[in-house]
């Protein structure tokens, strides 16, 4: 009992560590201010936080709804790729350039947000 105990509680704070580890090999890697690192770093927390409960050993059952969020996450794919495409110049739209920003803090929430959704419905589909 302890042993369970101890795993629901130190897998989530080892995820935890290993991922504000792996942020400070990437921003040496990537540099900190480039739109990749903000995206795969956001990803890359999202993913995290949707596996700390399943890794905990928290167990969570299938209602079918893993194709909504796959669904939601392909749509916010493709937010993070037009915003890309925008800072690079190759599109603009005036409509969607009131709505959307390029900020780098907004791509990292908005990556985190994908990432969730994708390991989320990865992780909850049927078997």
């Amino acid at each position: 009992m302890l042993l369970r105990k101890l795993i629901v509680a130190v897998c989530p704070l080892a995820i935890c560590g290993l991922v504000c580890g792996l942020f400070r090999w990437l921003d040496g890697m990537l540099g900190s201010t480039a739109y990749a690192s903000f995206v795969f770093k956001g990803a890359l927390l999202g993913a995290a936080l949707a596996l700390t409960l399943p890794i905990a050993g928290v167990k969570a059952y299938t209602n079918g709804l893993a194709g909504w969020l796959l669904a939601g996450a392909a749509l916010m794919g493709a937010v993070i790729l037009y915003q890309y495409l925008e800072t690079t110049g190759a599109v603009h739209s005036a409509v969607l350039s009131v709505l959307l920003t390029v900020n780098g803090q907004v791509v990292l929430v908005e990556s985190a947000a994908m990432g969730y959704l994708l390991a989320a419905g990865l992780w909850y589909r049927r078997r």
